[in-house]
């Protein structure tokens, strides 16, 4: 059976339900459901301008430059990048199940009219709908703008067939939230790595330098969140652990956003906190996502609201993802091209990281290479080569080095990283 004392840490960091109840009001008043004033207003729309002019033309602020005046706003859980999209799917602009590219710097995927509302609402608190193309999406609007206060100064009116409307409060997310299954029976060696995790992620998260999502998006830095993912990816290879890990944010309110990093396992998964390691799980495989007993850990969290899981393309996330055999339907590897950035201009990751290789206790040498790329449906997809070989005529575990720094001499399935080890054999699996 499994063994219950995972779940049981988190709760016994979070003070209880007690103070979530304590919080819960507060919370919902506050800037990650929406309240904010004229002068939260501009600086949003100013962060907002440094994201677009790095979507548009890869421009980037120097890191340190640009903070809001409100610490709540600086907090790794405020994110304002997806705050106008339950407004726009109420409006009838987006559709609930799109993905938006936002995290990837790659707006609407390709859907101009989807990234120029977008725009426009981050950079103006402009919303339109088109009375003509979009009828119901119109009434909505209207009785929106019906239904605001007088002190959000909301102005509206007609351009053409279009009703636009300026500071419209941008509405909360929606619906109601699912209760993930705990795993009924796990195997010890899941739960020996699950134990390990518990103990060390929270060290992991501590030495993980970096900032938070809304910086990154504006400086191109790495946050906190993706080091903390490379953390436990190391943690995972180090224990030799087939282990997958897979991003993914808990969205509430407007602009809450909690990091998390999920860990699949062959018969269970696990959440991780990515701000402080904490680890919540194991769950069952078929489990809905349910970050609930992590986000209550945070004031910023409204005890019971609702919360949207989305990957880091913007697509909602209602399972964890895992790893698999096969590559998802219209699987392209991003291309790679000599002596580009790790990175293309979208952001996206294009790359496979070198070999890494291991000693495992049998003698044999453990390598394995990341790499992304993308399927129909599914704008970002992890992949990864791991490799078990016998070691070099030196006793040695030392893949080629790449001619390039982001490609690896091996990315083809049943081929060797190199390097003199023998006997190779490899297997490359997709996240999804």
């Amino acid at each position: 059976m499994m063994m219950s004392r995972f779940r049981s840490l988190v709760f016994a960091g979070a003070a209880l339900a007690g103070v979530a109840q304590a919080t819960s009001v507060s919370a919902q008043t506050s800037v990650y459901y929406g309240t904010i004033d004229a002068a939260d207003k501009a600086q949003l729309a100013q962060w907002a301008t440094h994201y677009w002019a790095r979507a548009d033309a890869g421009t980037t602020v120097t890191p340190g430059t640009f903070t809001f005046t409100k610490a709540a706003m600086n907090d790794p859980l405020f994110l304002p990048v997806r705050g106008a999209r339950r407004t726009l799917e109420m409006l009838g602009v987006m559709d609930a199940q799109a993905c938006d590219g936002l995290i990837e710097i790659q707006p609407g995927l390709g859907d101009v009219a989807v990234a120029s509302a977008l725009r426009e609402a981050m950079t103006q608190w402009k919303f339109r709908t088109d009375a003509n193309s979009n009828p119901s999406g119109t009434q909505a609007h209207f009785n929106l703008i019906n239904a605001a206060p007088s002190t959000s100064n909301t102005v509206w009116g007609m351009e053409g067939s279009h009703l636009v409307s300026t500071n419209l409060p941008w509405e909360a997310l929606s619906g109601a939230n699912q209760t993930g299954q705990i795993a009924s029976t796990v195997s010890t060696p899941t739960l020996h790595t699950i134990g390990k995790l518990t103990d060390t992620a929270p060290a992991i998260a501590k030495a993980a330098a970096g900032i938070s999502q809304t910086q990154a998006l504006i400086t191109g830095q790495k946050s906190h969140a993706d080091r903390f993912e490379e953390g436990v990816v190391q943690f995972l290879f180090d224990q030799q652990s087939n282990a997958t890990a897979w991003r993914v944010d808990a969205s509430f309110g407007v602009f809450g956003s909690l990091p998390l990093v999920g860990v699949t396992f062959d018969d269970a998964f696990v959440l991780l906190d990515a701000t402080d390691g904490t680890l919540d799980g194991p769950f069952e495989l078929e489990s809905p996502l349910d970050a609930t007993v992590l986000l209550a850990q945070h004031s910023a969290y409204a005890a019971g609201s609702t919360v949207r899981y989305v990957n880091a393309s913007g697509c909602l996330v209602v399972a964890a993802p895992r790893p698999r055999s096969t590559p998802p339907p219209g699987w392209t590897r991003a291309p790679i091209v000599p002596g580009a950035p790790p990175t293309s201009p979208n952001g996206r990751l294009s790359h496979w990281t070198d070999f890494t290789c291991t000693m495992d206790a049998q003698g044999y040498c453990r390598c394995v290479s990341y790499g992304s790329g993308s399927g129909t449906s599914r704008p970002l997809v992890r992949t990864e080569i791991r490799c078990r070989c016998s070691p070099d005529a030196n006793g040695n575990c030392n893949a080629t080095p790449s001619t390039h720094p982001n490609v690896p001499p091996a990315v083809t399935p049943g081929v060797g990283p190199g390097g003199g080890m023998t006997g190779c054999t490899c297997q490359q699996s997709w996240t999804y």
